[in-house]
């Protein structure tokens, strides 16, 4: 990948004058033109509080945490794949559908979440933005639901595609940074600003692989796409850093490019070495140089934005997490153990915004994008505007790549042209390793078993992610013979169909089974029994239940 280098109408030194986005009336709302709307629509955006301060993401682990520090805290982000869909209305005659949850269970919008009290950040992970392809419309209206469900100040999405050709990746990817990638982004993000009552931010990804055809910096493409769209940016300051290792950015360049007065908030995230390449976990305490970017990003604003630590696995003792966040906090206001955060800090979202038509949304001057590639790793030249033409030639071009790599990523299909083979390689075994801590949540027991990362791992290599509970169910459906009797406990509960009445046993590791059956109302239920004699003596042991 390129180095950005500085971008010259941008100031190489002190705090830019310009203020938060939607302090200064920016709605991070689709750029329609200047014409009238041709629908007539004139829609009133809720006043919602601002973001503020110092924020965490929401998981059912810190739930806790977050509960018992709400007084100290800004906002919080939650995760819109972890919410709930609505359960669909009840057919004539029949049963209501169960809600459709994907991952980890997230906050009920009038639960726990509502008495913390705090603003909320809506963060989605699956809608592949950056695909070739629109993302799926029940995608985007279940991310519009989870948006007004929760009251959400600002709702955000990521520079990235994460399925092509059919096949999930299971990972955000990085899009190729050509004009072909950026249209096809232009129309995805106007598509779904469409559906949303709330401003709209952008996050760049962190990645091990770089794309050969790049034709522009990534802080260009990234003010370009912002530009375009009108949308804010979600600026992660522990994907930027993963560049500088991985890829040589120069962050202090990379932070003069971008269009600071468009940051509606920030990521914050720790990540560990592996082989030479730094890998963002979410799992890994904070690096120091992480940290210190806080400081580059407020020294060029004139109000820091609100800064956000992601946290997804391996939760540290409390004590350790407060320290994390006093680490940050002494850039966006008083330690979490002093009071609470001030609001706004520069927070992108306003109290309040009067109704006006989507068409009538300011436009940001135009910038000079400059940093085109001259050439890439090989030394062939890709000029910005060399692969114009016919739109749906750019549509087949890019649907073609993207599709290269996912086959390459989880399929066993050979590396995309250009692509450098030991990057692919560590992306494969990083992908790999998500997954099996994946099936591990959905499969407590099955992962207990000896070997499970590694056995996984070997099994799962060139077979595309179907999901952790259906993964889980396909290795433990093929390690049957070496399960113990929690694991098998488990397979037999997966095996129910969802019809009440339904039966399904699996034979013990030693002496008996274990029969699970559904019942009419309390689900699913699983004894475990020594024989079938045991039956009529009333000895059936209850093992598992949902």
């Amino acid at each position: 990948m390129s180095i950005d280098t500085p971008r010259p109408d941008a100031p190489t030194t002190g705090p830019t004058t310009a203020v938060n986005p939607l302090d200064a009336g920016f709605s991070g709302r689709a750029v329609r033109g200047t014409g009238p709307d041709p629908l007539g629509e004139r829609r009133r955006i809720p006043a919602r509080p601002p973001l503020g301060g110092l924020g965490i993401g929401w998981r059912p682990e810190l739930a806790r945490f977050i509960q018992t520090r709400a007084d100290r805290l800004g906002f919080v982000e939650v995760v819109a794949e972890s919410v709930p869909r609505r359960r669909p209305a009840r057919p004539p005659g029949g049963r209501a559908g169960r809600p459709d949850v994907h991952g980890p269970r997230g906050p009920d919008a009038r639960g726990e979440l509502a008495g913390v009290g705090l603003p909320v950040a809506v963060h989605g992970v699956r809608l592949s933005l950056g695909g070739a392809t629109p993302p799926e419309p029940d995608r985007v209206r279940h991310l519009a639901e989870a948006a007004d469900r929760l009251g959400a100040s600002v709702v955000s999405e990521h520079v990235a595609f994460v399925r092509a050709g059919g096949l999930e990746a299971g990972h955000l990817l990085p899009v190729p940074r050509t004009r072909d990638a950026l249209a096809a982004l232009t129309r995805n993000t106007r598509m779904v600003m469409a559906e949303l009552d709330a401003p709209f931010a952008l996050e760049h990804v962190a990645a091990l692989t770089a794309w050969p055809e790049d034709e522009l910096g990534e802080a260009d493409f990234l003010t370009e796409l912002l530009e375009r769209t009108g949308a804010l940016l979600l600026l992660d300051l522990a994907n930027l850093h993963a560049h500088v290792r991985n890829h040589g950015t120069d962050p202090r360049a990379f932070l003069d490019r971008l269009p600071l007065e468009r940051v509606a908030y920030a990521h914050i995230a720790g990540g560990v070495e592996r082989d030479g390449l730094y890998h963002d976990t979410h799992v890994h305490p904070i690096r120091p140089a992480v940290v210190d970017l806080v400081a580059e990003l407020g020294a060029r604003c004139a109000k820091l934005p609100p800064i956000m630590l992601e946290r997804d696995g391996q939760y540290p003792a409390a004590a350790d997490l407060d320290a994390e966040l006093a680490s940050i906090a002494r850039y966006v206001g008083p330690d979490p153990a002093g009071g609470r955060q001030p609001r706004p800090n520069g927070s992108a979202i306003p109290e309040a915004r009067a109704s006006r038509p989507r068409s009538a949304v300011p436009a940001l001057p135009r910038r000079a994008v400059v940093g085109d590639r001259d050439a890439d790793r090989t030394g062939a030249h890709h000029p910005a505007g060399a692969r114009s033409g016919d739109p749906a030639d750019g549509v087949a071009r890019l649907a073609e790549r993207q599709e290269s790599l996912v086959l390459a990523l989880v399929a066993g299909g050979p590396a995309p042209v250009g692509m450098d083979a030991g990057r692919l390689a560590a992306t494969r075994s990083a992908l790999l390793r998500k997954r099996a801590g994946e099936v591990a949540l959905a499969w407590p027991a099955l992962s207990t078993m000896d070997g499970f990362a590694e056995r996984f791992a070997a099994f799962a290599a060139g077979r595309p992610p179907a999901g952790p509970v259906a993964d889980g169910r396909a290795f433990a459906e093929s390690a049957l013979a070496d399960l113990g009797d929690a694991a098998r406990a488990e397979l037999a509960q997966a095996r129910l169909p969802r019809r009440p009445g339904a039966v399904r046993v699996v034979a013990g590791a030693g002496r008996g089974w274990h029969v699970a059956v559904r019942g009419p109302i309390r689900g699913a239920r699983v004894f475990s029994l020594v024989d079938l004699a045991s039956l009529g003596r009333g000895s059936a042991r209850p093992n598992l239940r949902s």
